[in-house]
Order: structure tokens, then C-alpha cells, then sequence
């Protein structure tokens, strides 16, 4: 169990490192990794964690709400461009002209 989380304090070390320049495949990677670890632990399932433990693993869990900021900006980011694309469309379709190729526009002076 002492393994598992020297790897988990690793991981969550690594990506706290670099946390502002972090791209969500990264993080998506991390989290990926991080439920891997965890779900060895509980495989290993020896009881409870050692009150050392679970200081550790608490100190790992601190670091939580930066990453979670992390995610949130990076759904926001990402929201953000999506609705400047959707806009950027829009302004296309209204400036591209739709009419008929073969079409004669007539033009009449009335008197």
C-alpha cells in the first residue's frame, strides 16, 4: 500500500508542477492514472490505511480543488471557442448570398 501511494504523492506532484500549462489529454491521462492506482488499493484491501497513511493520502487530496479549478477552466475554455465558432457560422451564413445562379433580375422605371 506504502507503493501505491508514493506513486499517487508522485503523480499528483508532477501534474501540481505544471498544473497552469496543463492540457485536458493531460489531465485526462492523470486522472486515468490516478483511478488506476486507487483501484489497485482497493484490490489490495488490508483494511484501513495506517493513520500515516492516511495522512498521506490526505495531503494528496488537497491538491484536488487545484486541479478541479484546473478542469473547470479548461470546460470553460473550451465552451468558449465552441461559441465563437457557432457565431463566426452565423455571421458566414448571413453574409453569403443565396440566390439562384441562372436567375434574370428584371429592373422596371415606373413613370
Amino acid at each position: 500500500m506504502d507503493d501505491l501511494i508514493k506513486e499517487l504523492e508522485q503523480l499528483t506532484q508532477d501534474i501540481m508542477l505544471q498544473i497552469d500549462e496543463v492540457s485536458s489529454d493531460e489531465l485526462e491521462l492523470f486522472v486515468d492514472m490516478r483511478q488506476s492506482i486507487i483501484d489497485s488499493m482497493l484490490k489490495q484491501g488490508k483494511g484501513e490505511a495506517s493513520i500515516p497513511q492516511q495522512a498521506r493520502l490526505k495531503n494528496i487530496m488537497d491538491n484536488d480543488h487545484a486541479i478541479l479549478m484546473r478542469m473547470n477552466s479548461l470546460k470553460i475554455e473550451a465552451k468558449d471557442w465552441l461559441i465563437q465558432r457557432k457565431q463566426a457560422k452565423v455571421q458566414k451564413n448571413a453574409y453569403e448570398t443565396s440566390y439562384a445562379v441562372d436567375s434574370i433580375i428584371v429592373d422596371t422605371k415606373r413613370y
